[in-house]
């Protein structure tokens, strides 16, 4: 070969190095097709709206569709390999686990719960709710679970009560209206213009951190054991986008705004304040201990089952373990959030 051409060969080398290194990340790897279901168009599920609108599921791989749907359609979906994840409040989503064992949960993205128990204008207090009725989504979802912790902090019998199931948040504020239901589980903003007419928050979930409240992912187990990356690349894309909520106001309020359909930029702006002043999504994302054996103690009456299963076999936390170690979430957040790894990595449900 003469040098001439070696010197060729070389430069269209180096320039296809160059090339590659210079193409986004995402556009070297293969993009994987994903639906990612989300229960409720709360705060809950804002990681997701960000990390689609934001480009972190892309820059990580996934051509994600992130779809609204109804209990019982996200575990189904899950299970049947149609859905990636599911974003699910914790109490249900071990219920559904220990159910035929193909469920998976492999963190928990949000220990604090926003409910407020909102009344009518005439109840003064939770306690004066004995004997009537409270509205949530179902008997069983996460607002029925959420309203027995928050209404038995607040020293109600919530054998007295009287639960309703009225549908959405919208639905349930309706039914307070309507004198269907004495009081309602109710997320922000739909209580907002409900207080300023003299309804009563009778609660704030938010002020009983020592609840143990807790979301989580839940995944398919097949695909936690035959595509582990596609699970961490999962996670990577929703904590890129929780960083991006606490940074960034103006985007993660268009974001909202986009799939809340809110036009009300004050209500918007009111609704993104108090969910970064209550700092309710987790830096690092372990499932509580706490929080599992707290569901266990409300659960194990009508479940008896859940005070012998084994639910570390519900769970696989190795993904967050390894974005631990890997030294992604300090680099992500910072060396201030060293004291939350070894706070949430020590309490952790194993």
């Amino acid at each position: 070969m003469s040098i001439g051409k070696w010197i060729s060969g070389a430069a269209a080398a180096v320039a296809a190095i160059a090339a590659i290194m210079a193409t986004p990340a995402a556009a070297q790897q293969k993009m994987v097709d994903a639906t990612i279901i989300y229960g409720a168009p709360s705060s809950t599920s804002w990681p997701l709206w960000l990390a689609k609108e934001g480009g972190y599921f892309e820059k990580y791989g996934i051509n994600a569709k992130v779809e609204f749907g109804m209990h019982p359609a996200g575990p189904a979906a899950v299970v049947s390999g149609e859905a990636l994840t599911h974003n699910l409040g914790l109490d249900t989503a071990i219920l559904a686990a220990i159910k035929g064992e193909q469920i998976v949960l492999v963190s928990s993205p949000l220990y604090v719960g926003q409910f407020v128990l909102l009344g009518r204008k005439e109840i003064a207090s939770a306690k004066d709710l004995a004997g009537k009725r409270v509205a949530v989504g179902r008997i069983g979802d996460p607002p029925y679970f959420y309203g027995m912790a928050l209404l038995e902090a607040l020293g109600v019998n919530t054998k007295d009560i009287n639960w309703i199931s009225a549908g959405a948040p919208p639905q349930r504020a309706l039914a307070v209206r309507n004198n269907l239901a004495d009081a309602a589980m109710i997320t922000a903003p739909d209580y907002y213009k409900m207080v300023d007419e003299g309804y009563k928050v009778l609660g704030r979930l938010q002020e009983h951190r020592t609840i143990p409240i807790a979301t989580s992912y839940m995944f398919r187990r097949k695909t936690v054991t035959e595509q582990p990356q596609l699970v961490e690349n999962f996670m990577k894309a929703h904590l890129e986008a929780v960083k991006r909520f606490y940074d960034d106001k103006p985007f993660s309020v268009g974001v909202i705004k986009k799939y809340t359909k809110i036009e009300d930029d004050e209500i918007v702006s009111r609704l993104y304040d108090e969910t970064k002043a209550g700092n309710i999504y987790e830096r690092v994302p372990y499932i509580p201990a706490t929080a599992v054996k707290g569901i266990v103690e409300r659960n194990k009456a009508d479940t008896p089952e859940l005070a012998t299963y084994n639910l570390s076999k519900a769970m696989d936390q190795t993904v967050i373990d390894k974005l631990v170690d890997s030294g992604f979430i300090e680099q992500l957040f910072g060396p201030s959030v060293k004291d939350q790894i070894a706070k949430n990595r020590a309490g952790a449900f194993r």
